[in-house]
């Protein structure tokens, strides 16, 4: 039920928020694992410390192996919580050989594209969970663009600027690309401190005199 679901995720996350969204998975054939993922509907305080720990744990045949497995997450998904249950890993099985195991990258790229594309539906079915989970985990997913470039356009599909369009609502590039003017071919960006230093700077007085749209990317990440 869906307060077992919240109890279940309170329970591993260490956390009281309400989980924003719960991913169950289970696959079979060639490697066959449960998994039970959830998105966190607030960012942890350790979210940018360095000693902040991973949030999936790792159990073989429902026998706990390890809480915090670094290699079923990529670094820039690591506020996502929940457990994975393989069948057919060995039960002794160390963090060095999970560095080498084909089945744990294949179940790593799953749960991937599993979280990624969860957020992409909620773009349209849950604009309001998709604005929560833009706000506190942006900055961290950002990080995906430069060290994953097998996901990187299913990233920038569900990424989100501020934008000289509008002084409240981001936008998305697609948004942006349909409000392009007649012979743009580039989108344009303009990094600063803040939205007001952007639009305080003379560069963008020759943007806003021929009616281009700018993107305001504001976050320490946006500069890399």
């Amino acid at each position: 039920s869906d307060d077992e679901y919240r109890e279940f995720y309170r329970h591993i996350a260490h956390a009281w928020d309400e989980p924003l969204e719960i991913i169950p998975m289970r696959a079979e054939g060639t490697f066959e694992y449960q998994a039970l993922l959830f998105i966190p509907s607030a960012a942890p305080f350790d979210l940018f410390m360095r000693e902040r720990k991973a949030g999936i744990s790792l159990y073989v045949k429902r026998v706990f192996i390890m809480d915090d497995c670094e290699e079923l997450m990529p670094e820039y998904l690591r506020f996502v919580k929940g457990v994975v249950d393989a069948q057919d890993l060995s039960l002794n099985v160390s963090r060095e050989i999970l560095q080498q195991d084909r089945q744990i990258r294949a179940i790593r790229r799953r749960l991937t594209k599993k979280v990624i594309s969860t957020i992409k539906d909620l773009t349209t079915s849950a604009p309001d969970k998709y604005a929560t989970l833009w706000g506190e985990f942006g900055r961290v997913l950002k990080e995906g663009l430069i060290s994953d470039g097998d996901n990187r356009d299913a990233l920038l599909e569900i990424s989100s600027f501020a934008s000289t369009h509008d002084d409240e609502k981001l936008t998305t590039l697609r948004e942006y690309v349909e409000r392009m003017k007649d012979g743009q071919t580039q989108i344009f960006y303009a990094t600063g401190e803040s939205r007001k230093a952007i639009e305080n700077s003379p560069h963008l007085e020759a943007f806003r005199d021929k009616g281009f749209e700018v993107l305001l990317l504001t976050d320490p990440v946006d500069e890399v």
